[in-house]
């Protein structure tokens, strides 16, 4: 539940900060969305070889058993319920997966205000 809303409020800033630069809300915040998930998958595969290499077993993972797979599956739910920073880990992934998408939308230019001119204020009686 945390996730959806975290995602929700991520992809929110983002997309008010391209409206500010002039680009379209909905296509950067769905870039924000991508990219969070994205990185969180990157997170969860980095959490799996390093952190937990000697409680579960990596081959399981790739086997074509179904057994196989079900036993590697529960050994993730145990890992990952017994260690709550690897969950922490994997957010902060998610989070640099908005982090990206936040600067690439900064080094696009700011939305264009007109220009006017010191004579064209004389007239107005300013």
């Amino acid at each position: 539940m945390f996730d959806i809303v975290l995602i929700a409020y991520l992809s929110y800033r983002n997309g008010l900060r391209a409206k500010l630069k002039g680009q379209n809300p909905w296509i950067w915040g769905i870039a924000t969305l991508v990219a969070y998930i994205f990185t969180m998958m990157i997170g969860v595969m980095f959490v799996i070889v390093n952190f937990c290499k000697d409680t579960i077993t990596l081959s399981r993972l790739s086997s074509m058993d179904s057994k196989a797979q079900e036993a590697a599956r529960q050994q993730l739910i145990a890992v990952f319920d017994a260690h709550w920073l690897h969950m922490v880990t994997i957010e902060m992934f998610g989070i640099g997966g908005f982090l990206i998408v936040r600067y690439m939308l900064d080094r696009k230019p700011d939305k264009k205000t007109p220009e006017v001119s010191w004579m064209d204020k004389v007239g107005n009686g300013e």
